[in-house]
């Protein structure tokens, strides 16, 4: 499994699982106006996670895995092939040879108050019937206990791995020769000719199970390396994994590590997680969206967004979209350096995120004059993949059109991205001052801007009000 499976390892071993969890742990809908504590929003969409899930998904038991993110009703969709092992089809008294099943689970998403994500299966949407069915809806089964019992116990199990937790297998192993050491036994004790043969056959396959187990260990361990880019699974150091997995019998509880999502961003937490279909900024594509809350000096808050009239251009939907507040290119650090470069003559300098652009604003005061305004707008243009341009327009200087302060402006828009993004960028000043079309260059490291999500290109950046957006994809 590749690093950049956010959805896939939520999902790779829950496909059976179902059950229910106490409303009192989980977090609220969310309100239509973005909390004041939200300083960014990943949405993830529903194209890229089927993607990941066709590049990840090796089990030999699913096949055509699709995932479905159903925005009005809450709730993600997984559909597929499951093939069923025949001694789990004697357990539950299915017909031998009726082995595959096309499934479907409904699974939906909450966030406690410590900031773990879980995942609930209900029981009344999450059902499987035999591949040749000709009557889908009559031929259904109900999941059998001893089947969840089954999937939750690889789910647990998987997610110790992915959490750097290896000891099941050291577990297996002891299991394995345990056993094959009563098959020893069995087999020295036994006279009967026949009896002997079919122990030993059970030995060998016992032989070839232990013989798996240092590759099957090497690949979790591999596994569990590039997984750790993307989620940061509970572990010994702050709370046993099985022990929190078994407080919810039924639903799959993990911590997603958020520092991987935004590395320059500091203490922030899970806000919350949703569903979401962006017309707007995403060509209609459903997302799953990745709220992250921090505690801000002055906060903002992002107003209800209204329908846009007019005729909107048809473009590629983004696999991942950034949404930044403006709050954060105003943390206290990134205004006390702007205060030094600024300098005594510039004053109440200001800039806010609006639907036309970045409005600027401020005075300009030398000794013995008044204080004089001027005002300006920038904007960042989208020029190639992981490039895009501030661009200045409109200076004004007491109301007159004044190009002199067009590089005093560009150098904050520079500073305070730079700062924000922690060094994530490189600037380079672009076009030339006699014809005003000076601008400044921008190129993202994508890699170390979303490391959750490798081989990602910047494709598309805009302002909206109060926030600073940014698209991403693979092409």
């Amino acid at each position: 499994m590749k690093a950049g499976c956010l959805i896939p390892s939520l999902l790779l071993f829950s496909v059976l699982t179902s059950g229910s969890f106490a409303a009192d742990q989980t977090s609220p809908a969310a309100p239509s106006i973005t909390p004041p504590n939200r300083i960014a929003s990943f949405f993830i969409s529903e194209t890229l996670i089927n993607q990941l899930l066709k590049e990840n998904l090796k089990s030999p038991l699913l096949r055509d895995v699709v995932i479905a993110l159903d925005p009005e009703n809450h709730q993600i969709i997984a559909r597929g092939l499951l093939k069923v092992p025949t001694e789990e089809m004697k357990a539950i008294n299915i017909e031998k040879g009726l082995g595959d099943f096309h499934f479907q689970v409904a699974i939906q998403l909450k966030t406690t108050r410590r900031g773990h994500l879980i995942l609930i299966f209900p029981l009344n949407q999450t059902y499987f019937y035999p591949a040749d069915s000709t009557d889908p809806v009559k031929d259904r089964i109900i999941i059998p206990v001893q089947l969840l019992s089954l999937a939750m116990g690889s789910a647990r199990g998987y997610l110790a791995v992915l959490s750097g937790d290896f000891s099941g297998f050291d577990h297996k192993e002891a299991a394995l020769r345990q056993q094959m050491a009563d098959l020893d036994r069995q087999i020295a004790s036994s006279k009967d000719p026949d009896e002997r043969d079919a122990l030993a056959n059970d030995r060998k396959g016992l032989e070839i199970q232990l013989a798996a187990i240092p590759i099957e260990r090497k690949q979790g361990e591999k596994t569990a390396k590039k997984m750790s880019k993307v989620l940061g699974f509970v572990g010994e150091k702050e709370i046993n994994l099985n022990e929190e997995l078994s407080v919810h019998r039924n639903a799959l509880v993990m911590r997603i590590q958020m520092g991987q999502l935004a590395p320059y961003l500091d203490g922030i937490e899970l806000g919350g997680v949703r569903l979401i279909k962006d017309e707007r900024d995403g060509s209609g594509e459903n997302f799953l969206a990745v709220d992250l809350n921090a505690s801000l000096a002055a906060p903002y808050t992002v107003p209800e967004r209204t329908h846009v009239s007019g005729a909107r251009v048809k473009t590629n939907p983004p696999d991942v979209v950034i949404r930044l507040n403006q709050s954060l290119l105003e943390s206290k650090a990134v205004m006390d350096a702007e205060t030094q470069d600024m300098g005594k003559h510039i004053g109440n300098f200001s800039m806010d995120m609006q639907e036309d652009g970045i409005h600027v604003a401020g005075y300009w005061h030398e000794m013995l004059l008044p204080r004089i305004p001027f005002d300006a707008i920038v904007d960042f243009v989208w020029t190639a993949n992981n490039v895009f341009e501030i661009r200045v327009r409109d200076v004004r200087f007491a109301h007159i059109n004044l190009t002199s302060l067009t590089g005093l402006v560009l150098e904050a828009a520079k500073n305070r991205l730079d700062r924000t993004l922690k060094g994530m960028c490189t600037f380079q000043y672009v076009g030339e001052e006699k014809d005003r079309s000076r601008a400044v260059r921008v190129t993202v490291n994508m890699a170390t801007f979303l490391p959750a999500f490798p081989n990602m290109n910047l494709t598309g950046i805009a302002v909206r009000e109060k926030e600073l957006l940014l698209k991403a994809g693979k092409n």
